[in-house]
């Protein structure tokens, strides 16, 4: 399948690597189909590029690259739900934005969960004092939660 991007421009994508969002993302519920593209070799970031809106892309992260305590509990129903049967099935990813003066933050508290084996997925709130929408990410410097860890 070709998709036309506004950041890569046209490119050849295989169907099995569509990644479906049934309820899309926050504030994005109509966006539901999706493209995790890297950003260069080697670089942690990833843009999670809808198939649909070529303007749209999301830059993501693997967390647990730059947190090293991050724990996404789903609940055993929404598991069961997105066929989620084991921890390995699951990739976690969270979307980064540029605040000022380029610093890059990182929304932990509303992760996006993805079956590697179907590409269903969706976007979670967690109900959590430890996370919030704003997580500063140092570069290539793994941290921990401080609210998680004093408690």
């Amino acid at each position: 399948m070709t998709i036309e991007t506004a950041r890569f421009g046209e490119i050849e994508v295989e169907d099995d690597r569509m990644i479906t969002l049934q309820e899309g993302l926050l504030g994005f519920p109509e966006h539901r189909r999706f493209l995790l593209l890297e950003h260069r070799p080697g670089s942690p970031l990833k843009w999670l590029q809808s198939v649909d809106q070529p303007e749209l892309a999301f830059m993501v992260v693997n967390p647990h690259e730059f947190f090293l305590d991050y724990e996404v509990d789903l609940g055993d129903e929404l598991a069961a739900e997105m066929g989620l049967h084991c921890p390995e099935q699951a990739a976690v990813l969270v979307i980064v934005s540029v605040q000022e003066r380029q610093r890059l933050t990182a929304n932990l508290l509303g992760p996006v969960v993805i079956n590697t084996q179907t590409g269903a997925g969706r976007q979670v709130v967690l109900d959590s004092e430890c996370y919030t929408t704003r997580h500063l990410l140092a570069a290539a410097v793994p941290q921990t939660c401080a609210a998680c860890t004093a408690a």
